[in-house]
């Protein structure tokens, strides 16, 4: 059996667009703002094979309501074009990739993460 067999799960990856904040806010020039954090209406891959291995998941109460901390594994093939801070949509839930991790030159490994409101 190969690799690309066990990579039963698939997901759209939407890139991260970076827009330079329009406006200064608290005093701070806009130039020297974070960039904020922008995906396309469309994915850039569609389909993309993965596996999703779930890491750590987690309830917590804040004011006024609960917060759900929820991480994943992700195994992506060589050829994925995956990055720092792209969108992942899989059964209909977005996650937000970290550093992507090359494994030997032979696959990808990536933490997806997602924090929502309950």
């Amino acid at each position: 059996m190969s690799y690309r067999h066990l990579l039963s799960d698939r997901c759209d990856i939407y890139h991260v667009k970076k827009e330079q904040a329009p406006e200064t806010k608290y005093g701070v020039p806009a130039a020297d703002l974070q960039p904020l954090r922008t995906y396309g209406e469309t994915p850039d891959h569609v389909d993309v094979p993965c596996y999703f291995a779930e890491k750590n998941q987690s309830l917590v109460q804040k004011d006024p309501e609960q917060v759900i901390y929820h991480s994943y594994l992700v195994h992506f093939p060589r050829d994925a074009d995956v990055r720092l801070h792209d969108q992942v949509v899989w059964n209909g839930i977005g996650y937000t990739l970290q550093k992507p991790r090359n494994i030997k030159d032979h696959h990808w490994e990536v933490l997806a993460v997602r924090d929502e409101k309950l």
